[in-house]
């Protein structure tokens, strides 16, 4: 991750820091300001104006052209309708690019075989030559979400994301309360190898940090508390 993402509040004393370096964590203990802070941040990513402030390179960025973020961790996919269009539209690039010639031949059988269908009945019948995208809607071409387990889950989105959106960064709500440190030592090392940065927010410190783990912690009375800055994986 060549560039390091900042991300700035109203409420937040201390500027977020999304980096492959380390793993950074917002802990809101502050029950309110923890579901004001995800509920703000969940709608920047769906378009809707936010007091967080995204940037990058002394530019102002919008997160959801190079980031996704997954606030409930019980119903999160890759057949997602957003992330099936930038699957097909991929796949669509491809038969009309290098299977160009593959897709011409799929094309001129299926022209061929509506003539001789149109002979077939005793009326007029209009249709239209089919692009690559009128296939992959018919096929049904959706992703494959067979997943022994929810860290597998979450590797096989990170990777679709990166490799169809060009993700830099992703933001995890609660993670830590459904993944075990071993889980997501392994999860944070294939970050690090991808060079995507994490963002976890949670509502509360339930395990000592890790090593790689950086955390601004927001207390119920809204005081802030800075653990493991400066230090780095």
């Amino acid at each position: 991750m060549k560039d390091k993402i900042s991300l700035a509040h109203v409420h937040l004393e201390t500027q977020l820091v999304i980096s492959d370096e380390f793993v950074q964590l917002l802990i809101v203990e502050n029950p309110g300001e923890f579901y004001a802070m995800v509920t703000d941040l969940d709608g920047q990513f769906n378009g809707r104006e936010g007091q967080f402030v995204f940037s990058c390179d002394g530019g102002f960025i919008a997160p959801s052209k190079c980031g996704e973020m997954v606030s409930d961790l019980f119903h999160f996919g890759l057949n997602d309708k957003k992330i099936l269009t930038l699957l097909h539209r991929r796949l669509e690039s491809t038969a009309l690019g290098e299977m160009v010639e593959k897709y011409q031949t799929v094309n001129t059988c299926f022209v061929s075989m509506m003539e001789e269908l149109s002979f077939s009945v005793p009326f007029a019948i209009d249709y239209s030559e089919p692009q690559p995208i009128d296939y992959l809607k018919a096929a049904g071409v959706r992703f494959e979400e067979n997943y022994e387990s929810l860290e597998e889950k979450i590797i096989c989105y990170l990777n679709a994301l990166i490799e169809l959106k060009k993700c830099k960064f992703f933001i995890f709500v609660n993670l830590k309360s459904v993944l075990s440190d071993e889980k997501l030592s392994q999860l944070y090392a294939h970050c690090k190898a991808e060079q995507v940065g994490l963002l976890l927010i949670e509502n509360a410190k339930i395990r000592p940090l890790l090593p790689c783990e950086r955390a601004v912690i927001v207390t119920e009375d809204l005081c802030e508390i800075l653990e493991n800055y400066g230090e780095v994986c």
